[in-house]
């Protein structure tokens, strides 16, 4: 009986199909600086980004490569864990370029003033100062307990969970939040 799931097709927004690809026939290799695909028996990529369809919830699922020399959709990966080690470690590191958020485990002191906030933050790429304007605009609440924050130059941080930081954060996020 034929495997349907190698060969199924979505509709894409713009009435075109996008294409979900079988994993065993995908092949990564680093050309310079950049991600080289080759999908065996059909094409090889010389450039390709790879891009998450839902990057806050589905981090590991749904990854939309695309051809970044003419900027066309290749096609879907569903699960980076269908990949075998050495590429899925690839695509990973691609991931991880682009979708650059360091991930708050303390706050040393936030404070207002002027209407800004002032945050003092030890992450896990090292300690940061930003300013915030304007909450709403700024923390968006992902799931409950866990934040995205968007600093005034445009930076992103992630907030896993307010209930796993020590009381001393806790204290100042819901003083300043």
């Amino acid at each position: 009986m034929p495997d349907w799931t190698l060969d199924y097709k979505d509709q894409t927004d713009d009435g075109g199909e996008l294409e979900y690809l079988d994993a065993a026939t995908l092949s990564f290799r680093e050309r310079g600086d950049a991600l080289m695909l080759t999908v065996r028996d059909d094409r090889t990529y010389l450039k390709v980004r790879a891009v998450r369809a839902f990057p806050l919830s589905e981090q590991h699922e749904y990854i939309g490569l695309l051809d970044a020399i003419n900027g066309h959709e290749i096609g879907m990966l569903r699960r980076l864990n269908d990949l075998d080690g050495e590429a899925r470690l690839l695509v990973q590191q691609e991931i991880d370029k682009r979708y650059f958020v360091p991930r708050i485990i303390k706050i040393v002191d936030a404070k207002k003033e002027f209407g800004s906030i002032y945050w003092d933050v030890e992450t896990d790429r090292g300690d940061r100062r930003f300013v915030l304007r304007g909450l709403r605009d700024s923390i968006h609440e992902i799931e409950p307990g866990r934040y995205l924050i968007n600093d005034v130059d445009g930076n992103r941080f992630e907030l896993p969970q307010i209930a796993d930081l020590d009381s001393k954060s806790q204290t100042a996020w819901d003083r300043v939040v």
